[in-house]
């Protein structure tokens, strides 16, 4: 039985690692190697999308998780459950207090591509600073989305829309002035940051946990996924 509306998110295991992997690949590879690196820099990106979590479905009494473009399933019995917990219900749900590696990640590339672009030279073509400030914008952003209760979204929406004077400062402090044509910086940031609000706050999140692991699932609706679930467990206890 297919679970509708349901993805799996990429923080724990396998997927994880990928993760890992990619943000590797994509933010610090090419500031360590000389030459040719966009082969490296490209697969980077196709591991950061094989990491996504495609669906969800229940068989039997296994629930299963689908990554890597559907290929990399990861099962849970029912019976391993010990806890469902929707965070988006919860006075004080975040995500950072179940998934403390993945903000550490997070923190680890603000903290290099601060430095990467602290020690750039002042004067270069403005290309050279977006990467970095980018990194820094979308990582504070999305840290701030794990670990601000859902119950205070309004806290993030005023904290993320002041990044995007950050962005305009942090370039002005390397370029020395800012031009007519930068307007596209703070319009483009904007906008970004509204679908990536618009994303973090249109599913509920429901974290999962086994003896062994955690996992965090987004979803339309989590009483779906806990009526299904509840459903098959009662059909496996009858059977």
């Amino acid at each position: 039985m297919k679970l509708k509306n349901v993805r799996p998110m990429n923080f724990s295991g396998i997927p994880f690692a990928l993760v890992v992997v990619a943000f590797f690949l994509i933010i610090i590879l090419p500031r360590v190697i000389s030459g040719e690196y966009w082969p490296l820099w490209i697969l980077g990106w196709v591991i950061l999308f094989a990491s996504w979590g495609t669906g969800a479905e229940i068989e039997g009494d296994l629930i299963v998780l689908k990554y890597v473009f559907g290929k990399l399933k990861i099962r849970i019995s029912l019976s391993e459950i010990e806890e469902i917990t929707t965070l988006n219900k919860l006075q004080k749900g975040t995500i950072a207090r179940y998934f403390k590696w993945e903000i550490l990640l997070l923190v680890i590339f603000i903290a290099y591509a601060l430095f990467d672009l602290i020690t750039l030279p002042r004067g270069l073509l403005r290309g050279y600073y977006f990467g970095d400030i980018g990194i820094i914008v979308f990582g504070l952003f999305y840290i701030s989305v794990f670990a601000v209760p859902f119950s205070k979204k309004w806290i993030i929406v005023i904290f993320t829309y002041s990044l995007i004077p950050l962005a305009i400062f942090m370039l002005y402090l390397k370029t020395g002035n800012i031009r007519a044509d930068d307007v596209c910086v703070p319009i483009s940031t904007a906008f970004l940051l509204t679908i990536a609000l618009w994303e973090a706050y249109s599913v509920e999140y429901v974290v999962i946990r086994t003896p062994k692991k955690l996992y965090l699932l987004t979803t339309k609706s989590a009483d779906e996924i806990i009526k299904a679930l509840l459903k098959v467990a009662q059909n496996v206890q009858t059977a």
